[in-house]
């Protein structure tokens, strides 16, 4: 008998050990999610406009509109997202930092990774896209200007004595590779990674911004989490690293690398985060935002770019099953591109289309109106930057699909990007709050949108 209740202990215990859990249920655990939400002054216009409703507009919405000059107060908010990167470089406990970025512009961050690198010998590897590679901009070096900064930051004698070695930056580009249809695009995905051959502990970032006015005054939304090692979602991001590091050659060498990788993981994925890297994981995203869209009561968008035909399709029977059930917020270069008739700022006519044909059915829209340096021809920009779905159900509960990528069809199959779709309840309140936010107090509809594009 003994015999028995030991096997059947032995069993369950084996079982127990297979079985999924949750991140949360791992230890350390600490999930904080930030949004940018900067504060900016008031921009007044010279001369009032009138709105689509007829009423004058004195200026554009505050805490909206923000320009460069806004970026330090921003930044130094004790919940900026960039203050809580730089608390993490400059913690003593921080001995190495992968970051993964389209871009990376904020000198402010890199002084501080050069500072590490220079007093405490950390071990940096940044990943940038190559087309901010000079040859790809006609020469111009200015894309590059904070990647060769960093590279030239060594680590003083003082930081590697008593039998140490110095740890020089490590600094690659990536995106653009391999032929035709097996030609990736662009090296978009944003991660951070706190200590990534740790044993113990590991400190992961993924955001919607870069590393440049995506920390301060674009309008984003970044996710700090602290976690053991041995997690399946630890080990993904791994993957990751060492997909974009040595297997970038093509989509088919990226996406083969990674289901190889992610296959060797022998820890359950966690039920409350999914992780999907793309290239090679475009149709299991869309598979989720499928499911999820099924089973929610309403669903709340945000997004930068708009355009991918399959979730529009999705998008589409969910309307005609509830013409309530969908919003979108999205940055005032969409609503332009219709009022306008043209591309304005990074969107198409194409997506503005989009929106146009669920507004058909039902939609509701609001637009948060951004900074250009110039209407018809814009080089610096301020953006509403996010791109991410709430699935709403019932007893307030929900999930939010979130990630580095836009909502186009490349982000889902050609791009690196990492998307994520995250069921801990706190993440999804945090985002619930932060929409009413910005559909309240930072959005416009068409009625109170002005009916001239004019700057300040």
């Amino acid at each position: 008998m003994k015999n028995l209740i030991y096997l059947v202990l032995a069993f369950c215990t084996t079982l127990g050990a297979v079985q999924s859990k949750n991140l949360s249920d791992y230890e350390p655990f600490d999930y904080e999610v930030l949004f940018t939400n900067p504060e900016c002054r008031l921009y007044k216009y010279e001369r009032p406009i009138k709105s689509n409703d007829g009423h004058m507009v004195y200026s554009k919405p505050k805490n909206a509109y923000c320009k460069s000059s806004d970026s330090s107060r921003s930044g130094a908010r004790a919940n900026a997202p960039q203050k809580r990167l730089l608390d993490w470089i400059k913690d003593p406990k921080t001995k190495e930092v992968f970051m993964a970025y389209l871009s990376f512009s904020n000198g402010t961050i890199a002084r501080a990774l050069c500072n590490a690198i220079n007093y405490r010998n950390i071990k940096f590897t940044l990943v940038i896209d190559s087309k901010n590679l000079p040859e790809a901009n006609d020469g111009d070096n200015s894309r590059m200007r904070m990647a060769n900064y960093l590279k030239k930051c060594r680590p003083k004698p003082d930081s590697y004595r008593n039998g140490g070695r110095p740890n020089f930056p490590k600094i690659t580009t990536s995106g653009g590779k391999g032929r035709g249809g097996n030609k990736t695009g662009y090296a978009h995905n944003k991660l951070f990674i706190v200590n990534p051959s740790s044993s113990t502990e590991i400190k992961i970032v993924f955001s919607s911004g870069n590393m440049s006015s995506g920390t301060t005054i674009h309008h984003e939304n970044w996710h700090f989490v602290t976690t053991h090692a041995n997690t399946h979602f630890s080990k993904v991001h791994l993957c990751l690293m060492e997909g974009v590091l040595n297997h970038d050659q093509g989509i088919k060498e990226y996406a083969s690398f990674i289901q190889s990788c992610k296959n060797n993981i022998s820890i359950p994925e966690e039920d409350d985060i999914k992780i999907f890297l793309i290239p090679g994981e475009g149709k299991q995203a869309m598979n989720a935002i499928k499911t999820n869209l099924k089973w929610a009561q309403s669903v709340d968008l945000a997004a930068h770019r708009f355009s991918n035909s399959s979730l529009i399709s999705l998008l589409t029977e969910k309307l005609h099953h509830n013409k309530n059930a969908l919003r979108l917020i999205a940055d005032d270069d969409l609503y332009w591109t219709g009022a306008l008739r043209k591309g304005t700022g990074r969107n198409t006519y194409m997506e503005w289309a989009k929106v146009r044909d669920l507004k058909k059915l039902g939609l509701k829209d609001r637009y948060i109106q951004t900074y250009a340096d110039d209407i018809a021809d814009p080089k610096r920009m301020q953006l509403h930057h996010n791109k991410f779905l709430i699935f709403n159900f019932e007893n307030n509960k929900g999930a939010v699909f979130a990630g580095a990528g836009n909502l186009t069809t490349s982000a889902f199959y050609k791009n690196f990007e990492n998307f994520y779709l995250i069921k801990i309840p706190q993440v999804y309140l945090a985002f619930k709050k932060q929409y009413s936010y910005m559909w309240e107090s930072l959005g416009r509809n068409k009625a109170k949108m002005p009916i001239e594009y004019r700057l300040p």
